[in-house]
């Protein structure tokens, strides 16, 4: 893959590593790694990262060039491989978008190294020569659905420098304990976790933490069983929004243990054995051609029988 870029008249002497980082939106660090595989070309011709760059220069980034590398770091560097089903519901040469399954991380930890989406993903994508993993988004050890994975480091920065133009969105379809009155809403709160956790998050009313914004759409609801189907539509993404968005909504995920257990919630896992959340809808403008990128990933049967 190259990166090819002609400069126009705003870019006269301006310097290659400005045009590399504004128009074709390097990182600082991958551009360090580019510059000492000599990859950088202008006008076909090696060049320095000072260079004053002319109007109608060619510039070209050589990304093949760079990944193939031998002291590239390669999956066995990180991952143990594990050759098994893949459920691929979009690939092509720049990304590969799969539906994970429940109980399964999304990638390795010190508690659970080889039995993960990645070890998986990274011994598919080995059988297409691709020697590295980068995830796009990733998801909670039970939660379902939509997992995005760029085929090299470039792509994966895409999705983070050009995050307005990609207009990523994400909706997922969870299930509450209780009643949910409003059909629509926005809940707007920051992030912060909880004093002596590692994981568990609350929402805060001053300035610490993280700001988050959750829109949710109720789909339906179950008088009889006390609970209710929303469709959640995540303006950010921060660790555990929407479970935590909901609870300051005053609900919580069925089959969420991990806060039910935290705030004193009883029999929450009666009606399912994981937390009710499933990656159901993804779209996005795609980083290299512009095309409008749309994907479901059916929902799985334990919260299709309760839907």
């Amino acid at each position: 893959m190259k990166l090819n870029y002609i400069a126009k008249s705003y870019d006269q002497d301006k310097k290659l590593k400005d045009i590399l980082k504004k128009r074709l939106y390097i990182s600082t660090e991958l551009l360090k790694k580019l510059k000492y595989s000599n990859c950088i070309f202008v006008n076909n011709k090696e060049e320095f990262v000072n260079y004053l760059v002319k109007e109608n220069d060619t510039v070209t980034v050589d990304l093949e060039k760079y990944l193939n590398i031998k002291d590239t770091p390669k999956f066995e560097d990180k991952f143990i491989l594990k050759d098994a089903p893949l459920d691929i519901l979009y690939e092509d040469e720049y990304l590969l978008i799969v539906n994970k399954p429940e109980n399964m991380p999304s990638h390795p930890s010190t508690d659970n190294y080889d039995n993960t989406l990645s070890n998986i993903v990274a011994a598919y994508l080995k059988k297409q020569g691709i020697n590295n993993i980068h995830i796009v988004t990733r998801l909670d050890k039970n939660t379902t659905g939509i997992c995005i994975f760029a085929k090299n480091e470039y792509i994966q920065e895409l999705f983070v420098r050009r995050k307005e133009k990609l207009n990523l969105k994400k909706e997922y379809i969870a299930i509450v304990n209780g009643i949910v009155k409003e059909n629509h809403g926005i809940i707007e709160k920051n992030i912060a976790r909880i004093d002596n956790t590692i994981i568990l998050r609350h929402t805060v009313n001053d300035n610490t933490g993280d700001y988050a914004k959750t829109e949710y759409n109720v789909l339906a609801r179950n008088e009889e069983k006390n609970y209710t189907v929303v469709n959640v539509l995540l303006h950010t993404g921060r660790t555990h929004q929407i479970r935590v968005h909901m609870i300051d909504l005053g609900h919580i995920l069925l089959g969420d243990t991990l806060y039910a257990e935290h705030y004193g919630i009883r029999d929450i896992d009666k009606l399912i054995s994981r937390q009710a959340l499933h990656a159901h809808s993804i779209s996005f403008n795609h980083p290299i051609t512009d095309e409008f990128i749309q994907i479901q990933a059916d929902i799985p049967n334990d919260m299709k029988n309760l839907i």
